[in-house]
């Protein structure tokens, strides 16, 4: 390390590690110095994950206590000198970050033929998400790599992806790929329910198979075939449609082919009834299909795999169905037993785990007015998605659909802005 002679601040040099750096430097730096680490990261939320370099920030502030940001730019430790870090991030409108704090999630909106997905915790080549101080934000795996003690999570790593889904309020075009996943578990949390779509509020998913076709067939494994066959017979007349030229309406024989195949295929499917609240866990392999106008909340494995039986669209991101391969492993029906555990339920606080994973759980959180909860993320991070109420958080303050990051090995009191008023909200953590 060299330090650059100053007037009022020492800037001090490293390359490397940013954690490690700034271990050696912080307890023989006096307040207001400053650290400046040249690093390279790994784009590991890309499919060519090439080094990025960067350059890590940080100014002591108290025998305990700094704050830190990153830059891709040039960084002139002279500019440093003069102005102190935090004027000189602000001048760049780069944010500045202190180790425990909040930290706001900036969602990235992502289309879909059915709608649109958005991200809160996203990192890949369709979108990187960001941590935010309120004013100015940076990429969730820029701060990783800088903060000590895994605080945001494992650096290199991606963290439980949560999202909303939000597909459009139109029968058919909004409803969602009807796939399952070998890998990739999910929960749903209902947010909203379009009347638009659904005049009495009661919307659905399509989730898993009929238990009365089911139960007519001879075997699972006939079923299983009618049910290929089915899709087949539905998939030909739909390929024919999308390899029209856009400026080509089909023809009515093939639209009326395409209505009548597409019904005695989901003829096949159970449909389940969603009310505003409603919890879907999505066990490996389940298939399922979220209808148009529901909104939910959900969290999942951060990995990207999935095969898809059936859509009633052009599929724009694969050339192929997957229904062959996935009839000879998916689930039938869903598990027996989806009861909640109730963790807590005293003092106006009532806590249930609404699923538990073995790779993350989630919790719901129900606070009457003027209750609070007492939370430590001693063992990891945890996620936190407001779904009714607002949240006071340091200087933010979070509203319905919005998130935030609790970083580790800290304490929060989460409360109330309006005592008044219940609060409802979602807490994942990961396991592992």
């Amino acid at each position: 390390m060299v330090a650059d002679n100053a007037l009022k601040f020492s800037v001090t040099r490293a390359s490397g590690d940013p954690r490690t750096a700034l271990a050696r430097w912080f307890d023989s730096a006096h307040p207001g110095d400053i650290l400046l680490v040249e690093f390279r990261i790994r784009q590991w939320w890309l499919p060519m994950s090439e080094e990025q370099p960067l350059s890590a920030l940080y100014s002591r502030h108290s025998q305990k206590r700094f704050v830190c940001t990153v830059t891709d730019g040039a960084v002139d430790a002279s500019e440093l000198v003069r102005q102190g870090l935090e004027s000189w991030a602000e001048s760049r409108q780069l944010p500045i970050f202190a180790p425990g704090q909040p930290l706001p999630l900036v969602s990235v909106n992502i289309p879909k033929p059915w709608g649109q997905e958005i991200w809160f915790t996203g990192a890949e080549e369709r979108g990187l998400c960001r941590f935010s101080d309120g004013r100015f934000s940076l990429p969730i795996p820029w701060l990783q790599a800088v903060l000590p003690d895994q605080a945001a999570g494992d650096a290199g790593g991606p963290l439980v992806l949560l999202k909303i889904l939000d597909p459009v309020a139109q029968e058919v075009t909004g409803d969602l790929y009807f796939e399952l996943h070998q890998e990739k578990r999910e929960v749903y949390v209902v947010t909203h329910v379009d009347r638009r779509a659904w005049p009495d509020g009661v919307g659905g998913i399509r989730y898993g198979f009929n238990p009365l076709r089911l139960a007519a067939a001879a075997s699972e494994e006939e079923f299983k075939q009618d049910y290929l066959a089915a899709v087949r017979a539905y998939e030909s007349v739909r390929r024919d449609i999308d390899q029209l030229p856009e400026d080509i309406e089909p023809d009515t024989r093939l639209l009326d082919a395409e209505r009548r195949l597409r019904e005695a295929m989901n003829g096949f499917t159970h449909m389940r009834e969603l009310r505003v609240g409603d919890v879907v866990v999505v066990p490996l392999l389940m298939p399922h299909s979220l209808q148009h106008g529901v909104r939910t909340i959900e969290f999942q494995t951060p990995v990207y795999e999935r095969q898809i039986l059936s859509f009633a669209q052009r599929v724009l991101t694969q050339d192929h169905w997957d229904t062959a391969e996935a009839v000879t492993q998916m689930r039938l029906t869903p598990p027996q037993d989806e009861h909640f555990a109730l963790l807590s339920d005293e003092a106006g606080v009532v806590v249930e785990r609404i699923v538990d994973f073995p790779d993350f759980e989630v919790r719901r959180v129900s606070l009457s007015p003027g209750s609070r909860l007492e939370l430590d993320c001693i063992n990891s991070y945890q996620l936190l998605m407001v779904v009714e109420g607002e949240v006071p958080l340091a200087d933010a303050v979070l509203g319905p659909e919005e998130a935030a990051l609790l970083p580790r090995g800290q304490h929060f009191s989460l409360g109330h802005r309006d005592p008044k008023t219940p609060l409802v909200a979602l807490l994942a953590m990961p396991r592992g």
